[in-house]
């Protein structure tokens, strides 16, 4: 049997310290026995400050080791923990340095640095000078060099700590305005620095298939699709090549586009973003607990329209490139009547004016900003044919106007003789005609919600892979490095993988189209989530003790069925990639065992 995952997709992560699980006493969770311990947190968290040593606790076992694991005593995720005070001048705490990959180093790994700094409103980023100290010595120094989706600026230094032969415990400290040069917005110098303690781990903590992992390259008619060896996407390579092809046929005739090219396409076993991002490549996420994402097919159609479209168009903006790529891929997350659901966006009273979704359609309600660009988009080619839109598509740029919505008012102008507005009020009329399926808004009201609970539990437990803070590695860069962990290692405690298969539940209830049901799963999220990751409710805490249980008999939980008293459970075994059917009963209030 063969599970298909993807993350779907769009847009756009952190050495988030370890999810350590410790003891738990039943008011709530027991917050880390030593500052040395790596804390999930609604700010990506890479260490606590401290200037004791400790050994570490016994991490959560991971992901493809070969022996049995041993269970902590609970896998509930740590309250949050937050800065007292936010400073209104240049100011650097802790939790404002980030390390990647996450959630563990180990010795031998590639670290990428982010220095996330509170900088006052009218600071220039590229004005704050950064410093990174190792033990004492720079490692590396730049500026505020990067901006987020949600735009908070960063100084990003990719792969600049080279971990070789340096297991044990590193202090790593960053200064803002190291030379005191900014004098107005950064009156108190005091707390321009941060300082952490970070643990390297030793190969020999490596699960087996992560010692080994490397880059596996093939070619089909359009593409070289990378992987990374002893992955999901490497065992079901035969399939993604086929798939990869057709997706890219499939963009080419829509956007009536030859392939110029021979394309990249990485296909990693996380989730980053959406779950999918492209640049001069594309990265699609691929494996088997999928907590995101929906069809392969439509992830991959959506990404190799940004390619082919720069072929023509290198220029286009967010708002418009997003809209056609769904527009072309046929739906979003699958296969859908765009325009209908769109109809639904509006009876529901879920409507963004257009010129606000052209400005801002990533800070937007994602699945919202992305429909409504798909069907304006969509409204223009049934309206004007390609030809005219490819056209307007092509001159439509960001130095065009003082703002996005305002170049696209001034384009349409020149292309269609109307304004924004007198095309919205058009797309609007022609929405009313659509015929109306009464489970539409359900569906569409279902779906945000999904979304918004995932995306809920990204930040709180897993902030690498929110697209808002999530740092893209340029993965051409990663392979000609020959690094693997920052597109593969991802937090995966009895805990992330209990909500995480939760999501998964909802998810194929909303597709089968029983939304109370997917929503009763949603509510359980919530509860974990509102509760400080306490798993208090009882849905949440059969799954976890499921994942439990899996894992004390030497699986990982990938997917779960519960019907009353029975488990039908999809897993792997640690250190194989091979799908297993298992059974689980509970045999009383909480205990579930393993049948077969």
């Amino acid at each position: 049997m063969v599970i298909i995952s993807i993350v779907v997709i769009g847009c756009s992560a952190i050495n988030q310290p370890d999810i350590l699980e410790e003891p738990v006493d039943e008011a709530g969770p027991i917050l880390a026995a030593t500052s040395t311990e790596i804390k999930a947190s609604a700010t990506p968290l890479i260490a606590a400050t401290s200037s004791k040593t400790a050994e570490p606790p016994t991490p959560d076992i991971s992901p493809t080791h070969t022996q049995v694991p041993t269970i902590p005593p609970t896998e509930e995720i740590p309250a949050t923990e937050t800065p007292t005070s936010v400073p209104r001048d240049l100011a650097l705490f802790p939790d404002g340095i980030w390390l990647y990959p996450v959630p563990s180093i180990y010795e031998g790994d590639l670290v990428t640095i982010q220095i996330n700094p509170t900088v006052p409103e009218g600071m220039a980023p590229n004005d704050v000078d950064v410093s990174v100290l190792l033990d004492g010595e720079e490692i590396v120094s730049g500026n505020l060099n990067w901006r987020n989706l949600n735009g908070d600026a960063s100084g990003l230094f990719q792969w600049v700590w080279d971990t070789d032969q340096s297991a044990g415990e590193h202090t790593l400290k960053a200064i803002v305005d190291p030379d005191d040069k900014i004098q107005i917005g950064d009156e108190d110098a005091g707390n321009n620095q941060a300082e952490l303690t970070v643990i390297i781990r030793p190969t020999t903590g490596l699960p087996d298939l992560e010692a080994n992992a490397a880059w596996v390259t093939v070619a089909n008619n359009c593409c070289n699709i990378h992987v990374v060896s002893g992955t999901a996407a490497h065992r079901d390579l035969e399939y993604l090549i086929e798939q990869v092809d057709l997706a890219f046929s499939q963009a080419s005739s829509a956007l009536e586009e030859p392939l110029k090219d021979t394309y990249d396409v990485f296909l990693i076993d996380r989730v980053i973003g959406q779950g999918g991002y492209a640049s001069n490549s594309m990265v699609v996420s691929y494996l088997d607990r999928d907590y995101a994402g929906s069809g392969i097919y439509e992830v991959l159609v959506h990404e190799a329209v940004h390619l082919i479209d720069r072929q023509f168009a290198p220029d286009r903006i967010s708002f418009l490139s997003e809209g056609l790529a769904v527009w072309a891929t046929g739906g979003h997350y699958r296969q859908e009547n765009i325009n209908q659901k769109m109809a639904g966006v509006v009876e529901g009273g879920l409507y963004v004016p257009i010129d606000i979704v052209a400005d801002q359609i990533y800070s937007l309600q994602h699945e919202i900003s992305y429909l409504e660009a798909a069907s304006f988009l969509g409204y223009l080619i049934d309206r004007y044919d390609w030809d005219r839109v490819r056209a307007f598509y092509i001159d439509t740029g960001s130095d065009d106007a003082p703002t996005l919505a305002e170049a696209v008012n001034k384009n349409l102008k020149i292309h269609f003789d109307k304004t924004l507005s007198q095309i919205e009020t058009d797309w609007m009329n022609s929405l009313s005609s659509q015929p109306r399926d009464r489970t539409a808004v359900s569906n569409l009201r279902t779906t945000i919600r999904y979304y918004d609970v995932m995306r809920d539990y990204q930040q709180e437990y897993d902030p690498s892979a929110y697209y808002l803070y999530a740092w893209l590695p340029p993965p051409l860069e990663a392979k000609e490095k020959e690094a693997t962990a920052d597109l593969t290692r991802h937090p995966e405690t009895s805990a992330n993988i209990a909500l995480e298969v939760i999501l998964l539940s909802a998810k194929e209830a909303l597709v089968e189209g029983n939304y109370r049901r997917a929503n009763a799963y949603l509510d359980s999220v919530e509860r974990v989530l509102d509760n400080g990751g306490r798993f208090l409710d009882p849905l949440a805490d059969s799954y976890l003790n499921i994942v439990r249980t899996a894992r004390s008999n030497g699986y990982e939980v990938q997917q779960v069925n519960l019907l009353g008293n029975q488990a039908e459970v999809l897993a792997t075994r640690y250190g194989e990639l091979e799908i297993t059917e298992l059974t689980l009963e509970l045999v009383d209030s909480s205990t579930w065992v393993l049948m077969r």
